[in-house]
């Protein structure tokens, strides 16, 4: 049985779902947002540049707004890029491995970094 646990943070073949807004560009003035979707994915790669590679495993439309419209499901296999501060604004949760030990192995083994590591400044 699938086991889903809510992540503050995520690592390289983690399964992450998260929900994200689907939205239409207009050609004039705001996006207008059409509906909503849960992703499902295997992290592959997570960048310094603060972007993560994601192998999409599943995908659910959850909301269709609008009338007209039609709010694509991204397909099984296909690769994305998301930035890690949008797919954390989503409410994300991980996947709980067979063997959480073998996780916490590959977590010990990376050098630790902070994901505000950024925002620091040296004086």
């Amino acid at each position: 049985m699938e086991q889903w646990i809510e992540a503050q943070d995520f690592i390289a073949a983690d399964v992450i779902r998260w929900k994200e807004g689907v939205f239409h560009n207009r050609r004039k003035g705001k996006a207008l947002r059409i509906g909503e979707r849960q992703v499902a994915a295997e992290v592959l790669q997570r960048g310094e540049d603060g972007w993560v590679k994601l192998l999409v495993r599943g995908c659910t439309i959850t909301k269709d707004e609008a009338a007209g419209k039609t709010v694509q499901a991204l397909k099984a296999g296909e690769q994305i890029r998301r930035a890690a501060k949008t797919l954390l604004r989503g409410k994300v949760e991980r996947l709980l491995w067979d063997d959480e030990t073998a996780r916490a192995a590959v977590l010990a083994s990376k050098p630790a970094k902070s994901r505000f590591a950024d925002l620091l400044v040296e004086e």
